[in-house]
C-alpha cells in the first residue's frame, strides 16, 4: 500500500514530537523526515519528493527560505504551523494551517482535511500502483477538469501536472479520459455520482 508521507520542519523539538504523536494516527502515512533548523532545511528541498511538508511560520522569515518553499510547494502540498489565528500568508501557496494552541483531536481533524484522507478501517482510498499526489491528480482528471485548473486547484504548476499524468497513464496503461475515469470510480477516488455533474463534452 502507497503511503501518504510528511516532513516536520520545526525546531522545536517537543511540538516535533507532538505532530510525530498525530501524524501517527493517522493510517497509512509515513514520516519521512524531520528538519530543525534553515540548513537541514535547504538539503531537504534539494532532494523531496514528500507529499506533504507541515512547516513553521518561522522559517519564512528567511527569504532564501522562502523561495525554496515557492519551489518545493510545485510537488508537495504545503502544510503551515502557526501559533496566531489571524496570520496570513499570501507570500507561498500553501495547503492548509495548523494553529499550536489547537488540541490533538483538531490537529488530527484538521491534518485529515487538509490531506484529503479517506480511510476506512485503517485503509486508504489510494490503489497501490499510484501516489496520494498522483491520486489527486487521478481525481481532478476524472472530474473534468484541465491542466491548468488543475495546478490552480492544487497549487502546482502546469508543468508538474502534466508530469503526474504522463507518470499516472505509465504507471495504470490507461491512455484515455474516459478510462482513468472508469478506474477512479472502480477504486472509489471519486464516486459515479459525481460524473453527472460534469460537462456531457468533458469525457469525449
Amino acid at each position: 500500500m502507497t503511503k501518504v508521507t510528511f516532513a516536520i520542519c520545526e525546531k522545536s523539538f517537543l511540538i516535533r514530537k507532538g505532530l510525530v504523536s498525530v501524524i501517527d494516527k493517522i493510517p497509512d502515512t509515513q514520516l519521512v523526515q524531520q528538519i530543525e533548523n534553515e540548513e537541514e532545511f535547504l538539503a531537504f528541498t534539494n532532494n523531496s519528493e514528500i507529499d506533504y511538508v507541515i512547516i513553521n511560520k518561522t522559517f519564512l522569515k528567511n527569504i532564501a527560505l522562502k523561495e525554496a518553499i515557492k519551489q518545493l510547494s510545485e510537488n508537495s502540498g504545503i502544510i503551515v504551523l502557526t501559533d496566531n489565528s489571524s496570520d496570513k500568508f499570501t507570500e507561498i501557496i500553501h495547503r492548509g494551517i495548523i494553529y499550536l494552541n489547537d488540541s490533538q483531536s483538531i490537529i488530527l481533524k484538521n491534518i485529515k482535511e487538509i490531506t484529503g484522507s479517506n480511510t476506512v478501517n485503517g485503509k486508504s482510498g489510494i490503489p497501490e500502483e499510484i501516489s496520494k499526489r498522483e491520486a489527486d491528480i487521478l481525481k481532478n482528471i476524472a472530474l473534468g477538469y484541465s491542466n491548468k485548473e488543475i495546478a490552480e486547484k492544487l497549487f502546482i504548476s502546469t508543468h508538474t501536472v502534466v508530469t503526474h499524468r504522463k507518470n499516472i497513464t505509465r504507471k495504470l496503461g490507461i491512455k484515455t479520459v474516459p478510462g482513468l475515469t472508469i478506474y477512479a470510480i472502480i477504486n472509489k477516488l471519486i464516486d459515479i455520482n459525481e460524473t453527472g455533474k460534469l460537462n456531457p463534452d468533458t469525457h469525449k
